[in-house]
């Protein structure tokens, strides 16, 4: 099994594929998340996973169906091969200063309705990020609408595809093209550096919109939370 420690214990996954003892992976996962001062652990079960029967065991052993402002009950993998539409009227495009960066945070949590708390770690590692990860191994994209920036989303580059991450509108700002201006400039960066798909976890909000702009499901995953705190 594979497990993803996001910046600032945000966004942490264990993604199993064949576990032959379940109760000692699950503690293995949760002796990792306390020593890094994880609260949470999402688990993502793929079509595929082994044993068959894996939810149940799980959720005999503690877990829960994921849920509430920072989580979703299950989700789906999507890939789109060809170029997306784009978008008049919408400024989509990557971050271009650490100031910039901030301001993307500060709206992915209005549009996401993060909790402070959640706001307040994803704030704590931008220096960071900025130095060191940003436009490396991620991006983040902004996109503006009469000059307010009013949607961000993200990128995360795996071998010739990206991944996209985390892309939110504010709600005022809903209905008008900001979320397919997204797509379409981070299918552009893809492009740019050699891609030839994009990759996206779909919820239900965002799958729809998804699938007008040309992405086709794969599978859908199943997600549970760890409260592990």
């Amino acid at each position: 099994m594979c497990i993803f420690f996001g910046p600032n214990r945000l966004f942490t996954s264990a993604y199993p594929f064949r576990l032959d003892d379940v109760q000692g992976a699950l503690e293995e996962v949760r002796t990792a998340a306390r020593e890094r001062g994880v609260a949470e652990v999402e688990w993502w079960l793929g079509p595929d996973v082994e044993p068959p029967d894996l939810s149940e065991r799980l959720r005999r052993l503690g877990l829960r169906t994921a849920d509430g402002p920072d989580h979703q009950p299950w989700t789906t993998a999507m890939v789109i091969l060809d170029e997306p539409p784009g978008v008049r009227g919408v400024e989509a495009r990557p971050v271009a200063t650490i100031e910039e960066l901030r301001e993307a945070t500060e709206v992915a949590g209005v549009a996401f309705g993060s909790p402070e708390e959640r706001r307040e770690r994803a704030r704590a590692d931008l220096d960071e990020q900025w130095e060191l990860r940003e436009g490396k191994y991620t991006r983040t994209f902004g996109a503006w609408l009469d000059g307010e920036l009013v949607g961000s989303g993200r990128s995360a580059y795996v071998d010739r595809c990206s991944l996209l991450v985390s892309g939110g509108v504010v709600p005022q700002a809903r209905g008008r093209g900001v979320y397919r201006a997204l797509v379409r400039a981070r299918w552009d960066d893809a492009a740019a550096r050699g891609a030839t798909a994009l990759l996206v976890y779909a919820g239900a909000m965002s799958r729809p919109v998804l699938e007008r702009v040309g992405f086709q499901p794969l599978f859908d995953i199943e997600i549970l939370l760890d409260e592990v705190a």
